[in-house]
Protein backbone atom coordinates (compact mmCIF):
# COMPACT_ATOMS: atom_id res chain seq x y z
CA UNK A 1 0.00 0.00 0.00
CA UNK A 2 1.30 3.71 -0.96
CA UNK A 3 1.60 6.54 1.42
CA UNK A 4 -1.40 8.86 1.38
CA UNK A 5 -0.24 12.06 -0.14
CA UNK A 6 -1.88 15.78 -0.07
CA UNK A 7 -2.02 17.00 -3.34
CA UNK A 8 -2.16 20.57 -4.54
CA UNK A 9 -1.76 22.38 -8.42
CA UNK A 10 1.37 23.36 -7.38
CA UNK A 11 2.18 19.53 -6.57
CA UNK A 12 0.70 18.27 -9.63
CA UNK A 13 2.47 20.26 -11.54
CA UNK A 14 6.12 19.56 -9.92
CA UNK A 15 5.55 16.25 -10.93
CA UNK A 16 5.09 16.87 -14.26
CA UNK A 17 7.44 19.24 -14.54
CA UNK A 18 10.54 16.81 -12.63
CA UNK A 19 10.03 14.22 -10.42
CA UNK A 20 12.99 13.97 -8.89
CA UNK A 21 12.19 17.05 -8.04
CA UNK A 22 8.82 16.50 -6.35
CA UNK A 23 10.69 13.52 -4.61
CA UNK A 24 13.30 15.87 -3.27
CA UNK A 25 10.95 18.61 -2.23
CA UNK A 26 7.78 16.92 -0.98
CA UNK A 27 8.75 13.05 0.21
CA UNK A 28 12.20 13.75 1.54
CA UNK A 29 11.41 17.13 2.57
CA UNK A 30 14.85 18.52 1.71
CA UNK A 31 15.11 22.52 2.43
CA UNK A 32 16.20 24.39 -0.38
CA UNK A 33 19.53 24.96 -0.74
CA UNK A 34 20.23 28.62 1.13
CA UNK A 35 19.49 31.10 -0.86
CA UNK A 36 17.66 34.33 -0.13
CA UNK A 37 15.49 36.42 -2.66
CA UNK A 38 16.67 38.92 -4.04
CA UNK A 39 15.58 41.93 -3.46
CA UNK A 40 12.97 42.86 -6.73
CA UNK A 41 11.94 39.27 -5.58
CA UNK A 42 11.11 39.56 -1.87
CA UNK A 43 9.94 42.94 -2.99
CA UNK A 44 7.06 41.37 -5.46
CA UNK A 45 6.00 38.70 -2.76
CA UNK A 46 5.51 40.89 -0.16
CA UNK A 47 3.45 42.94 -2.14
CA UNK A 48 1.14 39.83 -3.76
CA UNK A 49 0.97 38.88 -0.39
CA UNK A 50 -0.16 42.31 1.43
CA UNK A 51 -2.82 42.98 -1.65
CA UNK A 52 -4.40 39.24 -0.97
CA UNK A 53 -4.32 39.79 2.85
CA UNK A 54 -6.19 42.76 2.64
CA UNK A 55 -8.87 41.81 0.14
CA UNK A 56 -9.42 38.50 2.98
CA UNK A 57 -9.65 41.19 5.01
CA UNK A 58 -12.47 43.23 3.05
CA UNK A 59 -14.28 40.47 1.77
CA UNK A 60 -14.61 39.53 6.24
CA UNK A 61 -16.10 43.09 6.43
CA UNK A 62 -13.13 44.39 8.06
CA UNK A 63 -13.03 48.78 7.78
CA UNK A 64 -9.90 49.16 4.98
CA UNK A 65 -8.36 52.74 5.62
CA UNK A 66 -6.92 53.78 2.07
CA UNK A 67 -4.81 56.08 3.30
CA UNK A 68 -3.82 53.78 5.94
CA UNK A 69 -1.81 51.37 3.45
CA UNK A 70 1.69 52.04 3.49
CA UNK A 71 2.86 50.87 0.06
CA UNK A 72 2.13 53.20 -2.84
CA UNK A 73 1.61 50.25 -5.74
CA UNK A 74 -0.45 48.19 -3.21
CA UNK A 75 -2.59 51.41 -2.58
CA UNK A 76 -3.17 51.70 -6.31
CA UNK A 77 -4.29 48.18 -6.50
CA UNK A 78 -6.84 48.23 -3.74
CA UNK A 79 -8.10 51.65 -5.60
CA UNK A 80 -8.00 49.58 -9.01
CA UNK A 81 -9.92 46.29 -7.59
CA UNK A 82 -12.72 49.00 -5.77
CA UNK A 83 -13.64 50.51 -9.34
CA UNK A 84 -13.40 47.54 -12.04
CA UNK A 85 -14.49 44.59 -9.90
CA UNK A 86 -17.73 43.26 -9.90
CA UNK A 87 -19.13 40.39 -8.07
CA UNK A 88 -21.65 38.32 -8.56
CA UNK A 89 -24.87 37.40 -6.29
CA UNK A 90 -24.07 35.02 -3.30
CA UNK A 91 -22.08 34.31 -0.47
CA UNK A 92 -18.61 35.21 -0.30
CA UNK A 93 -15.68 33.47 1.53
CA UNK A 94 -12.52 34.61 1.39
CA UNK A 95 -9.47 32.14 1.56
CA UNK A 96 -11.68 28.81 1.32
CA UNK A 97 -9.96 25.69 1.52
CA UNK A 98 -11.08 22.57 0.23
CA UNK A 99 -10.18 18.84 0.11
CA UNK A 100 -11.47 16.12 -2.45
CA UNK A 101 -10.44 12.11 -1.96
CA UNK A 102 -8.80 10.77 -4.91
CA UNK A 103 -7.57 7.50 -5.70
CA UNK A 104 -6.61 7.13 -1.66
CA UNK A 105 -4.93 10.50 -1.72
CA UNK A 106 -6.17 14.09 -1.00
CA UNK A 107 -6.00 16.81 -3.42
CA UNK A 108 -6.11 20.63 -1.63
CA UNK A 109 -7.11 23.66 -3.11
CA UNK A 110 -7.34 27.20 -1.66
CA UNK A 111 -9.17 29.81 -3.52
CA UNK A 112 -8.58 33.80 -3.09
CA UNK A 113 -12.52 34.28 -3.02
CA UNK A 114 -15.39 31.70 -3.15
CA UNK A 115 -18.90 32.72 -3.50
CA UNK A 116 -21.86 30.42 -3.56
CA UNK A 117 -25.24 30.79 -4.42
CA UNK A 118 -28.25 27.63 -4.83
CA UNK A 119 -27.00 27.41 -8.17
CA UNK A 120 -23.38 28.65 -8.92
CA UNK A 121 -20.36 28.87 -7.35
CA UNK A 122 -17.88 31.03 -9.04
CA UNK A 123 -13.71 31.47 -8.24
CA UNK A 124 -11.89 34.74 -8.03
CA UNK A 125 -8.48 35.01 -7.99
CA UNK A 126 -6.37 37.83 -7.47
CA UNK A 127 -3.62 38.24 -9.73
CA UNK A 128 -0.17 40.50 -8.74
CA UNK A 129 2.00 39.04 -11.76
CA UNK A 130 1.83 39.50 -15.44
CA UNK A 131 -2.10 38.66 -17.24
CA UNK A 132 -1.84 35.86 -18.88
CA UNK A 133 -4.46 34.84 -21.45
CA UNK A 134 -7.49 33.47 -21.12
CA UNK A 135 -6.53 30.51 -23.44
CA UNK A 136 -3.32 29.94 -21.26
CA UNK A 137 -5.21 30.37 -18.10
CA UNK A 138 -7.22 27.33 -19.55
CA UNK A 139 -4.61 24.82 -19.47
CA UNK A 140 -3.12 25.76 -16.15
CA UNK A 141 -3.02 23.05 -13.72
CA UNK A 142 -4.63 26.15 -11.19
CA UNK A 143 -7.82 26.51 -13.61
CA UNK A 144 -8.02 22.60 -13.97
CA UNK A 145 -7.76 21.82 -10.59
CA UNK A 146 -9.79 24.43 -9.23
CA UNK A 147 -12.54 23.37 -11.33
CA UNK A 148 -12.66 19.87 -10.80
CA UNK A 149 -12.28 20.00 -7.42
CA UNK A 150 -15.54 22.08 -7.02
CA UNK A 151 -17.32 19.41 -9.55
CA UNK A 152 -16.08 16.19 -7.07
CA UNK A 153 -16.47 17.92 -3.67
CA UNK A 154 -19.03 20.59 -3.41
CA UNK A 155 -21.11 18.35 -1.23
CA UNK A 156 -18.54 19.51 1.19
CA UNK A 157 -19.31 23.39 1.14
CA UNK A 158 -23.60 22.03 1.25
CA UNK A 159 -23.63 22.39 -2.32
CA UNK A 160 -24.40 20.12 -5.43
CA UNK A 161 -22.71 21.30 -8.47
CA UNK A 162 -23.28 20.80 -12.14
CA UNK A 163 -19.99 21.36 -13.81
CA UNK A 164 -22.03 24.18 -15.94
CA UNK A 165 -22.63 25.86 -12.93
CA UNK A 166 -18.95 26.17 -11.71
CA UNK A 167 -17.10 29.36 -12.87
CA UNK A 168 -13.27 30.72 -12.21
CA UNK A 169 -11.94 34.69 -12.82
CA UNK A 170 -8.71 35.64 -12.72
CA UNK A 171 -8.67 39.54 -12.00
CA UNK A 172 -5.23 41.02 -12.79
CA UNK A 173 -4.10 44.19 -11.32
CA UNK A 174 -1.77 45.13 -14.59
CA UNK A 175 -5.14 44.72 -16.38
CA UNK A 176 -8.05 45.72 -14.60
CA UNK A 177 -10.53 46.50 -16.71
CA UNK A 178 -10.19 42.54 -18.73
CA UNK A 179 -11.13 40.12 -16.13
CA UNK A 180 -10.67 36.24 -17.50
CA UNK A 181 -13.65 34.38 -16.61
CA UNK A 182 -13.82 30.68 -17.66
CA UNK A 183 -16.95 28.77 -17.25
CA UNK A 184 -16.81 24.96 -16.72
CA UNK A 185 -18.95 21.95 -19.09
CA UNK A 186 -19.62 18.74 -18.30
CA UNK A 187 -17.22 16.94 -21.24
CA UNK A 188 -14.51 19.26 -19.85
CA UNK A 189 -14.60 18.06 -16.72
CA UNK A 190 -15.14 14.41 -18.07
CA UNK A 191 -11.73 14.77 -19.40
CA UNK A 192 -10.38 16.76 -17.27
CA UNK A 193 -11.11 14.60 -14.18
CA UNK A 194 -9.94 11.33 -15.90
CA UNK A 195 -6.72 13.44 -16.35
CA UNK A 196 -5.84 14.17 -13.12
CA UNK A 197 -6.58 10.77 -12.04
CA UNK A 198 -4.38 9.58 -14.53
CA UNK A 199 -1.40 11.67 -12.76
CA UNK A 200 -2.49 10.13 -9.26
CA UNK A 201 -2.28 6.83 -11.00
CA UNK A 202 1.16 7.76 -12.20
CA UNK A 203 2.31 9.01 -8.94
CA UNK A 204 1.46 5.73 -7.19
CA UNK A 205 3.12 4.04 -9.87
CA UNK A 206 6.44 5.71 -9.10
CA UNK A 207 5.80 5.48 -5.27
CA UNK A 208 5.53 1.78 -5.47
CA UNK A 209 8.78 1.98 -7.87
CA UNK A 210 10.83 4.40 -5.79
CA UNK A 211 12.53 5.60 -8.85
CA UNK A 212 12.54 9.23 -9.05
CA UNK A 213 13.84 10.17 -12.72
CA UNK A 214 15.56 13.58 -13.41
CA UNK A 215 13.63 15.72 -16.27
CA UNK A 216 15.22 15.56 -19.21
CA UNK A 217 14.50 19.18 -19.95
CA UNK A 218 17.75 21.25 -18.53
CA UNK A 219 16.25 24.36 -18.95
CA UNK A 220 14.04 23.54 -15.41
CA UNK A 221 16.82 22.88 -13.92
CA UNK A 222 18.13 26.56 -14.50
CA UNK A 223 15.03 27.04 -12.34
CA UNK A 224 15.66 24.58 -9.58
CA UNK A 225 17.56 25.30 -5.90
CA UNK A 226 18.04 21.47 -6.27
CA UNK A 227 21.19 21.33 -8.86
CA UNK A 228 23.18 20.16 -6.45
CA UNK A 229 21.89 17.59 -4.86
CA UNK A 230 21.32 16.46 -8.78
CA UNK A 231 24.61 17.01 -10.65
CA UNK A 232 23.22 19.63 -12.79
CA UNK A 233 24.88 22.75 -11.28
CA UNK A 234 26.36 23.00 -15.11
CA UNK A 235 22.58 23.95 -16.01
CA UNK A 236 23.48 27.46 -15.13
CA UNK A 237 22.42 29.78 -12.18
CA UNK A 238 19.60 29.06 -10.43
CA UNK A 239 17.03 31.61 -9.57
CA UNK A 240 13.71 31.60 -8.02
CA UNK A 241 11.07 30.03 -9.19
CA UNK A 242 8.47 31.05 -6.75
CA UNK A 243 6.83 34.29 -7.24
CA UNK A 244 3.88 35.96 -5.26
CA UNK A 245 1.44 33.61 -7.67
CA UNK A 246 2.73 30.87 -5.82
CA UNK A 247 2.06 32.46 -2.35
CA UNK A 248 -1.15 30.95 -1.84
CA UNK A 249 0.40 27.27 -1.39
CA UNK A 250 3.42 28.55 0.75
CA UNK A 251 1.65 26.67 3.85
CA UNK A 252 1.09 23.36 1.93
CA UNK A 253 4.91 22.98 1.39
CA UNK A 254 6.06 22.37 5.11
CA UNK A 255 2.97 21.00 5.94
CA UNK A 256 3.14 17.25 6.62
CA UNK A 257 1.60 14.82 4.55
CA UNK A 258 -1.97 12.87 5.91
CA UNK A 259 -0.56 9.50 7.34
Amino acid sequence: MTETLLLSRYKLDTFLTCQRRFHLRFRRRLPWPDRPLDGRWAEVRERGEQFHQLLERHFLGLPIVAEAIEDAEVRRWWSLFQRHVTLPEGEATPERSLTVPIRGHVLNGRFDLLILSPNSAHIFDWKTGQPHSEADLRHDWQTRLYLAMLAEGGAALGHTLQPDQIAITYWYVNDPAAPRTIHYNLAWHTQNWADIQAIVSQIDEVLTQDVWPLTDDWGHCRQCAYQAYCGRQEAGKTVPDESEEASDEADLFLEPEIP
